[in-house]
């Protein structure tokens, strides 16, 4: 249900959820799922180095910048459904992160037929990083 004023930009919130993302993407890809990840894409040490440092500014700032637009539609849905409570949020997060972002994932791999746990690593840091996203903005109003 719409709430009857005007939704109003929640920077800091966003701002912050960006920074959520930039950190449960160092954790997810590094010490929890890097090798695996490395494993399925070819990335190698050796690949890794041969990279510009400007490429990866660039990487990472553009993946920020991703961050933050899912952040704001988050916050845009949060606030038109009114959620309040962490338990809005994790629903929320959770709805949008499996329904939308690894159905699409999904879509993606089974046409490039790529393997099943590179599918369940991408989505899988979507689906954390949304309901992360979604609680921090519920509980931000």
């Amino acid at each position: 249900m719409l709430q009857g004023t005007i939704y109003r930009l929640n920077i800091p919130a966003i701002l912050v959820c960006g920074a959520v993302s930039l950190v449960i993407g160092f954790i997810w890809y590094g010490p929890l799922f890097g090798k695996i990840w490395a494993g399925y894409t070819g990335w190698t040490d050796e690949k890794v180095k041969a990279v510009p440092a400007s490429r990866m500014v660039r990487t990472y700032l553009l993946t920020f910048a991703a961050a933050l637009v899912t952040a704001l539609v988050l916050d845009v849905l949060a606030w038109s459904l009114n959620l309040t409570s962490v338990w809005g949020g994790l629903r929320l997060g959770l709805w949008t992160g499996v329904g939308i972002s690894a159905m699409a994932f999904a879509t993606a791999h089974l046409f490039e037929h790529k393997p099943f746990g590179l599918w369940l690593i991408v989505s899988g840091y979507q689906i954390v990083y949304q309901t992360a996203a979604a609680v921090i903005l519920a509980l931000w109003r």
